[in-house]
């Protein structure tokens, strides 16, 4: 257990608002297919050909977090950059954060923690022992993903899910009088189902001197379905163990808070005894924000006051790797 809190929460989104209904008509499907298939009415995407970029939509959500935690800048002593997709190869994306803050003369220690779609969740919990140890006093962590620019030659189920945001929250201490706390993780990875999920492009393996790279090496891949049965394979034991070893009552949980995948990766959870009212979504109005969904989600629970102190939730996600995350804490 780790005696922190989140003491300071941000959010921005692409300015670009498009519906399904629009996207149907680019793709050329049936009218009503995405919503059908996904859940997702709309979702944003960045004006990439006006300088948006995740970047810009990181920088700005951190500048709420830090602002929400009524603090400045300068009392950041850590950055963590915590991306589902990279900004750019080299170098990390906190250090291009950092940058974009002002903070680029002051030494600030900034870092990468990359697990895909689950960063946040393990950045979060990382953080908190770093926190909790007295290492550092306040953590800035980042999540932003702007996959939208790489869509339009990708197929149409990865084209309908997706869409750009960033949510960043700052990490401190917990007072003796506050409740908050972070009180188990558990991360299961199955390496078998790593192709499921790729970019083979901009690395040493598919680097751009191979013979046979391609463009389309560079381009997001994903077999949902396959995903989805590892998933369900999976999921049923590695509930109970995180419930069993935390000594967590799932049902006393005021919510889950899944990283919005899908309709149907969302609706799942009902089969392993979360109720209804316990699992969160905004995956209507946004779409898959890869590693943003769950800051994003977060932020919004609380600043509705659906989530409020004291409230005990748990931040799920499945990612690349293929991987499971779970992280239970104290609001």
């Amino acid at each position: 257990m780790f005696k922190v809190k989140i003491s300071g929460i941000g959010k921005t989104v692409g300015s670009r608002v498009v519906t399904s209904t629009e996207l149907e008509k680019v793709m050329d499907v049936k009218p009503g297919w995405i919503e059908k298939a996904t859940g997702i009415k709309s979702r944003n995407y960045v004006d990439f050909e006006n300088g948006e970029t995740a970047l810009t939509l990181g920088v700005s959500a951190a500048k709420k977090a830090v602002e929400d935690a009524g603090i400045t800048l300068d009392k950041i002593d850590c950055i963590i950059g915590a991306n589902g997709s990279p900004l750019q190869a080299i170098p990390c994306a906190a250090a291009l954060y950092q940058q974009e803050l002002g903070l680029g003369d002051s030494g600030v220690p900034s870092f990468d923690i990359d697990t895909t779609c689950y960063s946040f969740g393990v950045a979060l919990f990382l953080a908190s022992g770093l926190v909790d140890s007295g290492v550092y006093k306040n953590i800035l962590i980042i999540s932003a993903d702007a996959p939208s620019p790489t869509l339009d030659i990708t197929d149409n189920e990865v084209r309908a899910l997706f869409g750009d945001g960033a949510g960043a929250v700052v990490l401190t201490k917990t007072s003796e009088d506050e409740p908050s706390r972070v009180h188990h993780f558990k991360m299961n990875t199955y390496g078998s189902g790593a192709s499921f999920t790729e970019v083979r492009g901009g690395g040493t393996l598919k680097h751009p001197n191979h013979p046979e790279t391609t463009p389309l090496d560079n381009v997001f891949h994903m077999e949902g379905k396959k995903i989805f049965k590892y998933a369900v394979r999976y999921l049923p034991s590695y509930f109970e163990s995180f419930f069993v070893d935390s000594g967590i009552n799932q049902k006393e949980l005021k919510f889950i808070l899944p990283h919005q995948t899908s309709k149907h990766g969302i609706d799942i959870f009902r089969k392993f005894g979360f109720a209804s009212e316990q699992i969160a979504s905004h995956l209507s109005i946004h779409g898959n924000c890869i590693a943003a969904s769950i800051p994003m989600l977060l932020h919004d629970y609380i600043k509705n006051g659906e989530i409020k102190r004291g409230d005990q939730i748990l931040l799920f996600g499945t990612s690349a790797g293929l991987s499971l995350g779970g992280l239970a804490l104290t609001y």
